[in-house]
């Protein structure tokens, strides 16, 4: 075993972001921050007062719902929870 030139367990590439599947370095702490961030959106879109849900319609071109929008959040959020509790990304 040559243990002069150890090979990383996992390698991060150049390839770019059309590698679907590409490794990328991001500290836990971050991801924690994201996901918090998705859950909060979340919960602000489900609250929010007629206007601002109208507001969303309007600027996504009525192409994105505020309740599908807000349980993708959520979704996000969990997931990247789970993955930090070592639970496989599974909610």
């Amino acid at each position: 075993m040559d243990t002069a030139n150890p090979q990383p367990a996992t390698a991060l590439s150049t390839r770019g972001a059309d590698d679907r599947d590409q490794l990328v370095g991001v500290p836990a702490g971050e991801l924690f921050d994201w996901a918090w961030l998705a859950g909060e959106l979340a919960d602000w879109l489900t609250h929010a007062e007629a206007a601002t849900r109208a507001d969303f319609r309007r600027h996504f071109d009525d192409l994105r719902d505020p309740d599908k929008t807000a349980l993708f959040l959520t979704m996000i959020s969990e997931r990247i929870a789970a993955l930090l509790d070592g639970d496989q990304g599974q909610p």
